[in-house]
């Protein structure tokens, strides 16, 4: 049975647990002790995020390390309404949904719905996003649109990773973490301290990463998935008069061998043999991607205000192979229309991208707090596409048989400006306004040769195109501070992906171009700090009307025998929701964390030939992608104070209803079932310094269920949760 709340309901259960925690905190509350303040950057600049008119989540980096997390695919169901998982059969490439708004193509043509930032910057490809990160200071998750500060891409939102500073003291400190599955963690970071009159601070993080898989390939008995990660980050920080000046060096170097899949074609459920992570394949495939780049940040003070200066150039490398047919030696034909055909692909893709961002911002005024800017990005991608169908058309169905079908090349160049200020009309009333205009010009070639003889021929084609789009975003709203720790918002924001092509098409009309996605977000909410700084509560209410939304549908391929996945616009899907946040400090030694979000997203037009029948039908019934209903998180921790040592104590819940994560049936082979995955650790903390122990647990009931399926190919492949996964690590700060 489906249980669905209504907005009335979902807000009536927030109320009850909000008023039944201020009865007990008003008990309890200790003058003395109280939380920490969180900044955020969500308005460009460096705000108290109860001051903050958005809906925004902030995971401290302490937290993430003490968790054994490894990427943002570890932090899943933490944050309200948000989904942060990796991909099907690519491990280093993140798929995310805020607000039932995801996307999960590794198209290098294709943008991303939530734009992802590391210290600012924007990454433009999801490959590389799923990367181990170190030096982690927080991770800040704003939902909703954020097309005027933001731009591009940030069309359900913006994550964005804040790598920890350069320490003003000398120092060395050291991690190690072992665990089950022959996981093996060990971080080494140093730091110069203020040298050179106290004009520059360095410091270096080395992190290499090992793991053993936990997914077997019954046909030849080896693991899947096993990983080697490797990665470098270096950090100068630089301050001259007026001027403050951080510059970043970083790389990153994946290997997987064996792709750690479980493949349904046989095994609709999985489950058939007694174990989701036992399946079969012709070949264990592999996965090796490198990123490097460098960073600049800097600020520079004077009396009209600040000018922030922001750039970056990376590069990056992805090459993955992958058996999705689910069949190996012996095993019977599989169903549907080609019942002996082998799907064993790959590619190679090389991504560039430079971007800078200029922006000033004046806050010296009574009445007007306002930022402008002007944003310039250019990418350069490649893709090469590999098919191998197995013998007799090639020796064996290994990588090094396989041909290549197909190159494709894509060039993008945005350019941007935008503004926004706060226009206090009292010492209560704000008004907020603000506007961006951007154009996004893509050009692509796409040429597609076929298989060699003698598997079957067809004529190769080659095709240039080129589209701009042009966008204006807008923000308007008001935010209304009731006291010094009571604070009420409502806004109307907009947000704006440009279209795009398809690269792995073999049709010139499935190449594209598709349309460019609009969206317009109604939000109100509040914010409070109340009892002596014991209780932090957030809220909103949010209604997002989505227009022209892209995704996949199946168009004949060029033999006339098959079909492929292409971009195409859908239709406008209607969502609505609701989000609560609390931080509870009980008592000095005990504080909760809950948080809850709900959605009801829902197609109002879907009208496409989806299946690749000829038909144009009505699919609105189909389940919005990557939309729980219901998604709550609650954590509890401890400290028992022994001496000069603690013993900290964490235990956290994290539930996700049943959601669908394909998006083009509702089969039930494609949900994720509802889902409550438990994580804890303990750590001992002793002397000045911070030495630590501590033991971790991640899904520690062991809960063996789908965590995605979509349907590669003409073959449905899933994935499932990890196994309960114990590990051990100490920390030395030298």
């Amino acid at each position: 049975m489906k249980i669905r709340l209504s907005t009335l309901t979902a807000f009536r259960i927030v109320i009850i647990a909000a008023l039944l925690m201020l009865c007990i905190v008003s008990a309890s509350a200790d003058e003395q002790v109280g939380l920490e303040e969180i900044i955020v950057t969500a308005q460009k600049v460096e705000q108290n995020l109860e001051d903050v008119p958005v809906s925004v989540s902030v995971l401290p980096g302490s937290l993430i390390e003490e968790s054994g997390a490894n990427d943002i695919s570890d932090l899943n169901g933490t944050v309200p309404n948000v989904i942060l998982q990796d991909m099907v059969f690519i491990e280093n490439t993140a798929n995310m949904a805020i607000r039932g708004i995801g996307f999960f193509d590794t198209d290098p043509f294709a943008d991303q719905k939530t734009q992802v930032l590391i210290d600012g910057i924007p990454h433009a490809r999801v490959t590389g996003l799923g990367h181990d990160q170190i030096d982690v200071e927080r991770v800040e998750v704003q939902r909703g649109p954020q097309g005027t500060l933001f731009g591009r891409n940030s069309l359900a939102g913006t994550v964005n990773i804040i790598t920890r500073a350069a320490d003003q003291e000398a120092g060395l400190a050291a991690r190690a973490t072992v665990g089950e599955y022959g996981l093996s963690k060990y971080v080494i970071s140093a730091e110069s301290g203020q040298i050179l009159n106290d004009s520059l601070r360095s410091r270096l993080t080395i992190s290499k990463r090992g793991y053993d898989g936990h997914v077997t390939n019954a046909f030849n008995g080896n693991r899947l998935g096993v990983q080697d990660s490797n990665t470098l980050r270096l950090k100068l920080d630089h301050i001259v008069s007026n001027v403050a000046t951080t510059l970043t060096y970083y790389q990153v170097e994946e290997e997987s061998d064996g792709i750690a899949t479980s493949n349904v074609i046989q095994d609709p459920y999985g489950t058939a043999d007694g174990d989701v992570h036992l399946v079969n394949m012709d070949t264990d495939g592999f996965n090796n991607s490198d990123e490097s780049g460098f960073t600049l940040l800097s600020e520079i003070e004077f009396e009209p205000g600040t000018i922030y200066v922001a750039g970056n150039t990376h590069e990056s490398s992805f090459l993955l192979y992958t058996d999705l047919d689910g069949r190996a030696g012996a095993q019977p034909p599989a169903l549907g229309p080609n019942p002996r055909l082998n799907v064993n692909i790959g590619f190679d893709i090389d991504h560039g991208q430079d971007s800078l961002e200029i922006r000033f911002h004046d806050a010296h005024s009574t009445r007007w707090d306002y930022v402008l800017g002007v944003f310039a990005f250019k990418e350069n991608a490649r893709r090469f596409f590999y098919q191998n169908i197995g013998p007799p058309f090639s020796a064996t169905y290994e990588f090094a048989d396989a041909a290549r079908t197909t190159i494709a090349r894509q060039q993008t160049n945005s350019f941007a400006v935008f503004a926004q200020t706060d226009f206090r009309l009292n010492e209560q009333f704000i008004l907020i306004a603000g506007g961006r205009i951007t154009e996004d010009k893509k050009e692509v070639t796409v040429s597609n040769f076929g298989l060699p003889a003698p598997a079957p021929q067809r004529p190769p084609i080659v095709l240039d195109a080129e589209t701009t789009w042009d966008q204006p975003t807008w923000k308007l709203g008001a935010k209304y501070e009731y006291s010094e720790s009571i604070m009420g918002y409502a806004t109307i924001s907009t947000g704006y992906k440009s279209g795009g092509f398809t690269s792995r098409a073999t049709v010139p009309e499935n190449v594209g171009p598709y349309d460019a996605e609009y969206v317009t977000n109604y939000e109100t909410g509040m914010k409070a700090n109340l009892f002596q700084n014991h209780l932090r509560l957030s809220a909103a209410l949010f209604y997002a009307d989505y227009e022209d939304l892209v995704g996949f549908v199946r168009r004949t391929n060029s033999t006339g025998r098959g079909n492929e996945p292409i971009n195409e616009n859908l239709g406008n899907v209607d969502i609505k929701g609701l989000e609560f946040e609390s931080d509870w400090l009980v008592q000095p030694n005990l504080s909760i964390d809950f948080a809850i979000g709900l959605l009801d997203a829902q197609w109002d037009t879907f009208l496409v030939d989806l299946n690749n029948d000829g038909i144009v039908t009505d699919n609105s019934h189909l389940d919005v992608l990557m939309a729980p209903h219901l998604s709550v998180s609650n954590a509890i921790n401890y400290t028992s104070y022994l001496g000069q040592n603690t013993l900290d104590f964490r235990l956290e819940a994290r539930y996700q209803s049943r959601y669908n994560s394909f998006g083009e049936s509702n089969d039930e082979i494609y949900y994720r079932p509802a889902t409550t995955l438990i994580n804890g650790s303990i750590k001992w903390a002793w002397g000045a310094r911070g030495n630590s122990v501590s033991v971790f647990g991640r899904n520690l009931t062991d809960k063996g269920v789908q965590k995605l399926t979509i349907g590669a190919s003409i073959f449905p492949v899933a994935v499932y949760e990890a196994p309960r996964l114990l590990g051990l690590e100490l920390r030395l700060n030298l």
